[in-house]
């Protein structure tokens, strides 16, 4: 399994050290990010060259920072070319952290699961906080 990172600037390359700081290295992961002097044909030949390394071998991911912006919309044009590939958008460090852990098992990868990751990354900590204070109140 393959997992290619591509955002705007070097978020997706941070994220990826990010990862690779807690979990340690992840193997067969690249990042990507377009930076003011690439344009979308520059982006798409750069992760066109790491999707070829692995497609039709083994399954490709591609993580996008945001949908519909030049890195989400060139990974959506390369679905035409590599049908078999999945694309998720929304890119951050839990979802990472869960591809890897899901890899590092040997499960197959369920997509579903690394975007709920995601998605349960997201917390309201002054709410979180209020709500086990509050509970912490009511057992005395």
């Amino acid at each position: 399994m393959a997992l290619i990172l591509m955002s705007h600037g070097n978020m997706a390359i941070e994220t990826l050290k990010s990862a690779e700081l807690i979990i340690g290295e992840l193997p067969e992961t690249v990042a990507l990010g377009l930076q003011k002097s690439d344009g979308p044909e520059t982006l798409k030949a750069k992760v066109e060259t790491e999707i070829k390394k692995y497609y039709g071998k083994e399954p490709v991911f591609l993580i996008v920072d945001l949908l519909g912006g030049t890195p989400g919309n060139v990974a959506v044009n390369l679905t035409q070319d590599y049908p078999e590939m999945h694309v998720i958008s929304g890119l951050n460090l839990p979802m990472v952290i869960n591809y890897a852990n899901q890899k590092f098992i040997g499960q197959d990868i369920e997509v579903n699961d690394i975007m709920k990751e995601g998605k349960d990354g997201i917390v309201d900590v002054n709410a979180f906080i209020n709500a086990e204070s509050d509970e912490d109140d009511e057992d005395e």
